[in-house]
């Protein structure tokens, strides 16, 4: 997997992550999954009538992340002489923004929690996954949220636990 680093751009930051096409033969095709610096932010509320969990956002809340991939990955096609696929996702669209791959946020380190992921109320309900960051960290979250879950289990266990 390669990458391209675009979060100068004081406009439209953005990091591309770039992999094969996951078919399972070659397609000459990348897949690029980009990563924008956006301040859009949905909600949650829960409906009890389907106990169910219903995520407030709308399709155009995607539009400042779409301008800012369009922007570099515009750079790369006309450095290149490549285009666009318009015939991978539905409706003929260059950009799939339907979907995130690291969602963060919700239950934030500090506010909803405490300093240690402890959730503020309620005795022994504890949050250790990306839910704690406030946003996009720049990167790939993983290795971020596993330290700070590691972090926090380190001093929970023998605090809370007394083991």
């Amino acid at each position: 997997m390669t990458a391209i680093d675009n979060w100068n751009d004081p406009v439209n930051a953005a990091f591309a992550e770039i992999a094969p096409l996951p078919i399972g033969l070659e397609t000459w095709a990348s897949l690029y999954l980009a990563i924008t610096a956006s301040h859009e932010r949905g909600h949650l509320t829960y409906d009890r009538r389907t106990d169910r969990a219903v995520l407030h956002w709308g399709a155009d809340q995607s539009d400042p992340s779409i301008t800012a991939a369009r922007a570099l990955f515009d750079k790369i096609n006309q450095a290149t002489g490549t285009t666009y696929r318009r015939d991978l996702f539905s409706g003929g669209r260059e950009f799939a923004a339907d979907f995130c791959y690291h969602p963060l946020g919700g239950c934030l380190l500090g506010k909803a929690t405490d300093d240690y992921g402890r959730v503020r109320g309620y005795r022994n309900l504890y949050v250790t996954d990306g839910s704690l960051l406030p946003g996009s960290i720049g990167v790939n979250p993983f290795v971020t949220i596993t330290a700070l879950a590691e972090r926090n289990i380190a001093h929970i266990i023998p605090t809370d636990l007394k083991v």
